[in-house]
């Protein structure tokens, strides 16, 4: 595993399209996390998505079924992940809204997965 990049300036760049095995996805409730290294810093990143908001007429039966590895790569196959490492890197905005390099990338979905 390659040391985070601490020494990196930040920098919003797009890194494209990113293999999803590059990544871990896993389910928690209603929520999908994507954890795994930053393409450019190498700092671990974690990204929730939650699946949408629970309301009094929610089915908790269904809520609560785990979410399959096919329903795991959909839900993000069409979200942007934004490095998320929790480091200040050098230049860093104030207020910047997401902590870590700057850098942002999409995850295509492993084959298979249905979307």
């Amino acid at each position: 595993m390659t040391a985070h990049d601490l020494d990196l300036t930040y920098a919003q760049l797009d890194l494209g399209v990113r293999e999803e095995s590059e990544f871990r996805l896993t389910s928690v409730s209603s929520t999908v996390v994507v954890t795994g290294p930053c393409p450019r810093c190498q700092g671990t990143s974690r990204t929730e998505f939650p699946l949408g908001v629970v309301g009094s007429k929610g089915m908790p039966w269904k809520r609560d079924k785990p979410l399959t590895p096919e329903k795991r790569s959909a839900v993000v196959a069409d979200e942007v992940l934004y490095c998320e490492c929790g480091f200040g890197h050098p230049e860093l905005p104030e207020g910047a809204l997401f902590v870590g390099c700057g850098a942002y990338w999409r995850i295509k979905p492993a084959s298979g997965s249905g979307t």
